[in-house]
């Protein structure tokens, strides 16, 4: 669990000391709607409305009639958390009841009418990192676990919430803490007999926390992709089956194929999980050239949206007409070559025709059958390597990003480079340096983040959560 936070941080955002209130299951009709009181007196504003037994043990499910009046609402599922055993950290219970709309609403009413009020957005979770339940790394996680829609999304979300991420911060912040200990301590006792730190262990030290700090930015990197989805460019000439390879990594006919050329005049964007990586995947217009000017007024419209969407791509997939010879892919590819940085993976495609081009005319191409499927695994565990998107590659670590994760980081690396850069000058401004780094770390896991920050944080829950 995450170690306490300073009582200066309890109470920022919000009463801690009020009962809330919220369904805890999404709006509509179910089998099981759920509803969460959280705060002192939570039991006894349940019994307000609830026929219970005198005795109700904590942890435990107890069956019950929740009354609106002296007529019946509904039997429910009684489930008593008593403070320090529940999710906040304060005496919490649950209502299991059946997932009527209707009854939801009136048992939240009741609940209101006992002395609660209802939860703002995310408030459980915010009250659970205010008592020390969870860090801010942590809860941001919940929130993700929540919202991921894919395998690789969810594991990196998980690996957050089990504290991956706040324990590699931890780990840099006990480094950086010791080190910070020895340079205070030639500044504080300067005539006693303290190990002085010299410029070169300070400088190998500092190194070491920096390049520690960038593999963290960039397994960072990795999880904001299976976070947020990779955009994947399709580019080609007419006819070289964009369309068709859309269609088959989709898994449905979503763009119009036909023999014609030129048949897709617009980008087409679909999101796909592709081997547990969530992508969007964007068909364009076919390429007749990237130079010159284009025969009519759409075509340019067509253009210059293929250019946006090769400039805003994680990914581009060039695809080639295998049965094609490879003297005109390799001018397409040159011109290609200018736009935009993203990585590229080159696609032979039709491999069910007679060979025009390659693998061998390409150097690591993929061969596929947009048509048949053949190759199409392959290209998604190569489209996964190439984005570097996958935890359970040897070595590879993935956290789920938020921007404010990549910026602290990027604020302690600052403050440890421009340590760094102070060799043979006083302490006191190397001290002021790391003091920052420290501080900047401790962003990542609430220690010094803003109520503005946590605010907005919490502010992107849903309610009840």
């Amino acid at each position: 669990m995450a170690e306490s936070r300073p009582e200066a941080a309890f109470g920022r955002i919000g009463r801690r000391s009020e009962l809330i209130a919220a369904a805890a299951t999404p709006p509509g009709r179910g089998a099981i709607g759920i509803v969460r009181l959280s705060g002192p007196g939570a039991l006894e504003a349940a019994r307000s409305f609830l026929r219970l037994p005198a005795a109700v043990g904590p942890r435990s499910a107890t069956l019950a009639w929740a009354c609106d009046g002296d007529a019946r609402l509904d039997q429910l599922l009684l489930t008593w958390f008593p403070q320090g055993g529940s999710f906040t950290g304060e005496e919490s219970v649950e209502l299991s009841c059946h997932g009527s709309p209707y009854v939801l609403e009136r048992l939240l009413e009741l609940s209101v009418r006992a002395g609660a009020r209802l939860a703002r957005p995310g408030e459980f979770t915010q009250r659970a990192f205010l008592n020390g339940r969870l860090d801010l790394a942590q809860a941001e996680a919940v929130c993700d676990l929540i919202a991921a829609r894919t395998r690789l999304a969810h594991r990196a979300a998980v690996s957050r919430l089990e504290g991956g991420l706040s324990r590699r911060v931890g780990e840099l912040r006990g480094e950086l803490t010791g080190l910070l200990a020895l340079v205070e301590a030639g500044l504080d006792h300067p005539d006693e007999d303290v190990p002085l730190l010299d410029d070169e262990h300070a400088a190998s030290r500092l190194r070491s926390l920096l390049s520690a700090i960038a593999g963290l930015r960039r397994s960072l990197q990795r999880g904001r992709l299976s976070r947020a989805g990779a955009r994947i460019a399709i580019v080609g000439r007419p006819n070289a089956g964009k369309s068709s390879l859309l269609n088959a990594l989709l898994g449905t006919q979503r763009a119009i194929v036909a023999e014609t050329p030129g048949t897709t005049r617009d980008t087409i964007e679909e999101s796909a999980d592709l081997g547990g990586l969530e992508t969007v995947l964007v068909d364009t217009a076919g390429l007749r050239a990237l130079s010159g000017e284009p025969a009519d007024p759409v075509e340019a419209l067509g253009m210059e949206r293929t250019r946006a969407a090769l400039r805003g791509a994680d990914l581009v997939l060039a695809v080639l007409d295998r049965s094609l010879p490879p003297a005109g892919h390799r001018t397409f590819l040159a011109e290609l070559a200018a736009e935009g940085e993203a990585p590229r993976i080159l696609v032979l495609n039709k491999s069910d025709l007679p060979a025009g081009s390659g693998p061998g005319d390409f150097a690591g191409a993929s061969s596929i059958s947009a048509k048949t499927g053949d190759g199409l695994a392959g290209l998604a565990r190569r489209i996964q390597e190439t984005l570097d998107a996958d935890p359970a590659a040897p070595g590879a670590e993935t956290f789920p990003v938020a921007l404010r994760h990549d910026g602290a980081l990027a604020r302690a690396a600052t403050e440890l480079e421009n340590a760094l850069r102070l060799e043979g000058t006083p302490g006191e401004l190397r001290a002021f340096h790391l003091r920052a780094a420290l501080d900047a770390l401790d962003d990542v896991t609430g220690r010094t983040t803003t109520e503005d920050v946590l605010r907005e944080i919490f502010s992107r829950f849903c309610v009840g959560k």
